[in-house]
């Protein structure tokens, strides 16, 4: 039977120790995770486009293309509290749940936890190999914070790199 795999970690948005760094408010940095998710592109190069149409109100349905290849996904949006997507399974994969939630144990004291819930796996594989896929997660929410950073710092706008 196929093991699942759960990995959480949280990422410091606003620093005290570090008082040059911009901080961001609550609403800012739910911007711009929420452009993460509708502009995918901004994460992974390789995307050669990306659909997204609302299903209802707060839930949209992606299909990200690379090359011949596509997968899909559904994403429900919590404004200002969390981001939920779900991945489609595919062959062997019997598919996957990222949920991205903003916390604020006090005023202005954002954090961001990122949870993955990944089913399907190979019943025998190493620790090394979860390892690696844990640390290809932490890199890419890091990326996250950073467009989301640079999405707010923009105002914004979409335009500008």
């Amino acid at each position: 039977m196929a093991q699942p795999l759960h990995h959480e970690h949280i990422v410091r948005i606003n620093d005290p120790a570090n008082i040059a760094g911009a901080w961001l408010t609550r609403e800012q940095l739910w911007a711009g995770l929420q452009h993460t998710v509708l502009a995918p592109e901004v994460l992974d190069e390789s995307i050669d486009s990306a659909a997204i149409q609302e299903i209802v109100p707060g839930r949209l349905r992606r299909e990200i293309r690379r090359g011949r290849n596509a997968t899909s996904d559904e994403v429900e949006l919590v404004p200002n509290e969390a981001l939920h997507i779900r991945a489609d399974p595919t062959g062997a994969f019997a598919g996957s749940t990222l949920t991205i939630r903003i916390e604020e144990p006090a005023p202005e004291m954002l954090f961001v936890r990122f949870i993955y819930d990944v089913c399907g796996l190979e019943e025998v594989r190493d620790e090394q190999e979860d390892s690696a896929r844990c640390s290809a997660y932490h890199t890419s929410d890091i990326e996250r914070i950073r467009q989301a950073r640079r999405f707010a710092a923009s105002g914004g706008r979409t335009d500008v790199n």
